[in-house]
């Protein structure tokens, strides 16, 4: 009996023991699994914070490009208005041309010569008050386009530091202990070295940029800019012509000047030839001074030197300058480094206490669908700064990324 009661001690001391050790193995996983646990959810917090901060930098990139796309969308619109206001001055002064004449002939008709005295007189009134204002709508619209001209290029240095701010300003906000840094594309040149040349300011001093913008300028008018030209009447033989339109001329100063023709005449048609029988009207302004290489020219003011020779002759004339230049301006293009990456921002986080580190890289892209933005010729529409369609992206890092961001840490760790 004392055997077996031995043996039975023997045999519960070898449990505890064993117990014991199955106890310990088990806190040792539970430990390494919280730990492993704690490690993930701190890799993922640090990863949430500069999947953030990355694209809050990109989305101030993209920011930045869509309003100097409104502003170059500005200049644009100015000048076209500009070039508005010098077409009704000169409209208007073929309108009150032609009462004249109408009046002249039609003074020998009973009953008639009254009201026609009268609408002469109108016409020399609105004339008299529209013309001050059109002069200082001109001066207005000089004045915007130089303040605008201005604010592009503050703009662009005061928007590029307040990126660099906001990425610092997320991060702080989550965690001000966190260690940072900003890097453009490729993961090895800081930023925003390379951001700062996707862009290109331009002036109108020069003649390759004045030509660049005026084409652009040209081709954003609108129909009672770019031509005045059509029949008011037409019975048998007998029509009237109505011929007119704008041209702009670019000086090598910058300045720019823009000049307006309009005519009205009776065509009789003999023989298959038109005749001009009769002047009706005419009338021709420019904002600054007379563009002298436009005189004259077939295709040029809605071709109203081919429509009304001698009448657009009577009308260049009779022109008459407001004497406001528009003055030399800036507008920013956009310059293609994307195989540099320089519109890609990778930001790296570092939390000091255990080493770990996180990478998010974020681009921006010019996107126009065609189903939603669609252009008249349906054709893809590139990279620019003339319409505001820019967009950030969160994107994976790239294989040069990560090979960066290897280098940098091996050295880093030495």
């Amino acid at each position: 009996m004392f055997r077996f009661r031995a043996r039975q001690q023997q045999q519960r001391g070898q449990t505890l023991t064993v117990m014991a050790a199955a106890v310990f193995l088990m806190v040792l996983m539970l430990m390494a699994t919280s730990r492993m646990g704690e490690h993930a959810r701190r890799q993922w917090y640090l990863q949430t914070v500069a999947d953030n901060a990355a694209y809050s930098g990109a989305t101030l990139m993209a920011r930045q490009f869509n309003v100097s796309a409104v502003l170059n969308r500005a200049l644009i619109a100015n000048q076209v208005a500009v070039a508005q206001w010098v077409g009704l001055a000169s409209w208007l002064m073929m309108a009150k041309q032609a009462v004249f004449n109408t009046a002249l002939l039609m003074m020998w008709i009973p009953g008639v010569q009254g009201f026609m005295m009268a609408l002469m007189r109108a016409m020399s009134r609105v004339d008299d008050v529209v013309d001050p204002i059109i002069e200082k709508l001109l001066l207005f619209h000089a004045a915007v386009i130089k303040a605008i001209s201005l604010a592009l290029v503050a703009l662009e240095a005061a928007m590029i530091a307040e990126t660099w701010l906001s990425i610092r300003a997320v991060i702080e906000k989550h965690d001000p202990e966190l260690d940072w840094d900003a890097f453009q594309g490729g993961s090895m040149v800081p930023f925003p070295a390379l951001w700062v040349s996707m862009t290109n300011t331009r002036s109108t001093r020069k003649r390759s940029d004045s030509n660049f913008f005026k084409q652009l300028v040209l081709r954003s008018r609108d129909p009672f800019t770019t031509s005045r030209s059509y029949r008011w009447l037409e019975i048998m033989n007998t029509k009237v012509v109505k011929a007119g339109g704008n041209e702009l001329e670019t000086l090598a100063n910058g300045i720019w000047n823009w000049n307006a023709i309009d005519s009205v005449a009776v065509h009789l048609k003999v023989f298959h030839r038109d005749y001009i029988v009769a002047p009706i009207g005419w009338g021709a302004r420019a904002s600054y001074r007379r563009y002298w290489a436009s005189r004259g020219h077939h295709t040029v003011y809605g071709d109203a030197f081919s429509l009304n020779k001698q009448v657009t002759d009577l009308a260049w004339a009779s022109m008459k300058s407001y004497r406001v230049a528009i003055p030399s301006f800036h507008y920013l293009t956009l310059r293609n480094h994307k195989k540099y990456g320089a519109n890609a921002l990778v930001v790296g986080i570092r939390d000091k206490a255990t080493g770990q580190v996180a990478h998010a890289r974020a681009e921006v892209r010019f996107s126009r669908p065609l189903s939603l933005f669609p252009r008249g010729d349906r054709q893809f529409e590139s990279d620019n700064l003339f319409n505001a369609l820019w967009e950030p992206n969160l994107v994976p890092l790239s294989n040069v990324d990560k090979a960066a961001i290897a280098a940098k840490e091996w050295a880093r760790n030495g």
